[in-house]
């Protein structure tokens, strides 16, 4: 199986292809608002280097959100016109849990980004890698609320600490795939253009 994961929801561009357990390319590059004149270079040289096309493609794994609207909206678009023009589903990955399958026995994973004011988008997960409270936005309080809630062995995984563990990421998220057409960034909160309104 060949799977292509892209993620563009932070000031990371991440693009990496996978043949059944094994890596085969991965680039990475921190280009902050131009996530756009990268990305499809970036799926292209990757392929060239494997000597595949588009059509090769099996599972295309897209981080949507929650982080950056413009950028996420990138790596989604992108993906969704990859998997309609081949054919195939698309598997949605959450910018919070990406991160969780790099780290092990833990009884719960708190995976948190920071926002201003305050605000932090965060997921709670157990020993299972099963969601306990998934992608939410809210404040500080809010969040120390929930995870007062939690009894044991506790990992937070924030900006210091988020390694990608994609095989571990891909053999968990390989039977959640839907169709292009239902893959829609999750933004979790109103662009600030609107929250004035």
């Amino acid at each position: 199986m060949i799977s292509l994961f892209l993620d563009t929801s932070s000031k990371k561009l991440v693009v990496i292809l996978v043949k059944d357990n094994e890596i085969l390319s991965k680039k990475e590059l921190e280009s902050i608002n131009d996530h756009a004149s990268h990305l499809v270079p970036f799926i292209d040289e990757i392929l060239k280097e494997n000597n595949m096309t588009t059509k090769d493609i099996d599972k295309i794994f897209v981080v949507n959100g929650p982080g950056s609207f413009t950028g996420t909206r990138i790596g989604v678009t992108v993906g969704k016109t990859l998997a309609y023009s081949n054919n195939i589903n698309v598997i949605p990955v959450s910018s919070l849990k990406q991160y969780i399958f790099s780290k092990e026995g833990y009884d719960y994973y708190v995976s948190i980004i920071n926002d201003k004011n305050n605000r932090l988008y965060y997921g709670i997960y157990d020993k299972d890698y099963n969601d306990i409270i998934i992608d939410k936005y809210s404040t500080k309080e809010v969040y120390d609320k929930d995870i007062s809630k939690l009894s044991g062995n506790t990992i937070i995984i924030d900006d210091n600490n988020q390694d990608l563990d994609i095989l571990k990421l891909i053999d968990y998220y390989k039977d959640k795939d839907i169709n292009a057409h239902e893959l829609k960034p999750n933004y979790l909160k109103k662009i600030d253009a609107e929250s004035m309104l």
